[in-house]
């Protein structure tokens, strides 16, 4: 199955990176000389991603507007912008770009993490169209940083997703394998993101739904997932030192 659309969860406010996201969406704030998002589609485009769905909140969409129109002359990216209405977590937001993917595979692609090395895009779609299944990008943490992810436990030796822990403590974390932002999902997917959310409130639990609990039930299912490592540099530009650390070492770049 061929993958040529992607998602871009882009709703949340930035209140981490207050004052500077008062003006601008966090996503758009400069990295060196261009907009932080622009890496991440040119990043898609040399994936063949040629369509992009961006989940936004209604005071961030005009900002994104104008980055879609530079984007499709940039990188002949369609961006379609979706409004997630509820601040319901990441699963949901992915949820509300369904209507535009349907039934394709697709990726998403979380714009607080810029991936600088080999393409992780290509790598994940690679690894998916292998197993004919998921794929999910992953880094090795320090044992001091398992409760800041999601954490894996693979099957044995394989390379496939036995089950995911949310932000485990160290003392029960099954491993140091983190999830970092890339994903290549089958539209399975969409069926278990449903049932998660709709377990959610039907237990009325406040918090917000991640991608785990429906990659476990993806799991549960018998459809493979498979975890690729990431051996390049990871900035996490979705704090302040983290963004200014991203912002020196590219504009020197």
């Amino acid at each position: 199955m061929s993958c040529s659309i992607a998602v871009i969860p882009a709703a949340g406010l930035g209140t981490r990176m207050y004052p500077l996201t008062h003006y601008v969406a966090k996503e758009l704030l400069p990295l060196g000389s261009r907009p932080a998002l622009d890496y991440i589609m040119k990043e898609l485009k040399e994936c063949g991603i040629r369509d992009v769905v961006i989940v936004s909140s209604d005071e961030k969409k005009p900002y994104f507007e104008k980055f879609s129109k530079e984007c499709q002359k940039t990188h002949g990216i369609t961006c379609h912008i979706t409004i997630q209405k509820n601040p319901l977590g990441l699963g949901h937001a992915v949820l509300c770009a369904k209507n535009i993917v349907g039934d394709n595979q697709f990726i998403v692609a979380l714009p607080d993490d810029i991936l600088i090395g080999q393409n992780p895009t290509k790598y994940l779609m690679e690894a998916a169209e292998r197993i004919q299944g998921s794929a999910i990008l992953c880094q090795r943490v320090d044992l001091s940083e398992v409760d800041k992810y999601g954490i894996v436990k693979t099957k044995g030796d394989s390379r496939l997703v036995s089950y995911v822990v949310e932000k485990p403590k160290r003392n029960e974390a099954p491993s140091n394998i983190a999830v970092i932002g890339r994903y290549c999902f089958s539209p399975h997917l969409w069926d278990k993101l449903e049932e998660s959310l709709q377990i959610k409130l039907d237990s009325h639990d406040s918090q917000e739904l991640d991608l785990t609990l429906p990659m476990n039930k993806l799991v549960e299912a018998s459809h493979k997932i498979t975890i690729c490592e990431f051996h390049g540099l990871r900035h996490d530009i979705g704090k302040m030192d983290g963004y200014l650390k991203a912002f020196c070492d590219l504009a020197r770049a």
